[in-house]
This record gives structure tokens, C-alpha cells and sequence, in this order.
């Protein structure tokens, strides 16, 4: 399966702020995250299809089971920074904005 290597921006700020100089906003990383995280989703369960289907024996079953295990294990993934996000978003404390620039920092969350 591939990987998703974003070579990402070497000069993030460690402050508070973006880089228009307002905090980070949880909403927008929010949905940031999950444009990245299903683009990634499709991209990797049609490869394993794809894999699979090349071998001649995959059933309609079992071609639906891969996309539904890569469907859970995206939400696995994605539950705690989704919910740290949320919570951020409900709330103006320094430790929620911590939590969101370390969601942005993690998923390389920053547009280019």
C-alpha cells in the first residue's frame, strides 16, 4: 500500500497563532482532516481492490468488506483528534488550541 508522504512546510510557527496570525480554528482543521483522511481512504482501499481483484477471485462479499474495514479503521483513527478538534471549538482555553495546532502539526493540517 502506498503512503501519504507529505514533505509538509520546515518553518511551522510553535506559537499560538497560524500564520495569518489568528489562532488556529478547530472548525476548518476539522474538515481539513477529513478531506485528507478520506482522500486517503478511497485512494487506499481501491489499491487493495485493486490487488485483490487482480488475483481473480475476489467476490462483490468480499470487495465490499475491504471498503467497510477501511471505512472503520479511518474512524478509529480519526475519533480522538476529531473529538479533541470538537472540543476545541466549544471552548477558548489555551490547553484546546494546543490540542488543535497538535492536530494540525500531526496530519499536516496547514494550507499550502
Amino acid at each position: 500500500m502506498s503512503t501519504d508522504r507529505s514533505d509538509g512546510n520546515a518553518a511551522r510557527s510553535e506559537g499560538d497563532h497560524d500564520e495569518l496570525g489568528a489562532p488556529p480554528d478547530p472548525e476548518r482543521l476539522r474538515r481539513r482532516l477529513r478531506r485528507r483522511t478520506d482522500a486517503i481512504e478511497r485512494r487506499e482501499v481501491a489499491e487493495a481492490v485493486s490487488v485483490l481483484d487482480a488475483r481473480g477471485d475476489l467476490t462483490d462479499d468480499q470487495r465490499e468488506t475491504v471498503r467497510e474495514f477501511g471505512s472503520a479503521l479511518v474512524e478509529a483513527l480519526t475519533a480522538a483528534p476529531e473529538q479533541a478538534l470538537e472540543r476545541a471549538a466549544r471552548t477558548e482555553g489555551a490547553r484546546e488550541r494546543g490540542r488543535a495546532r497538535a492536530v494540525r502539526r500531526l496530519f499536516d493540517l496547514d494550507e499550502v
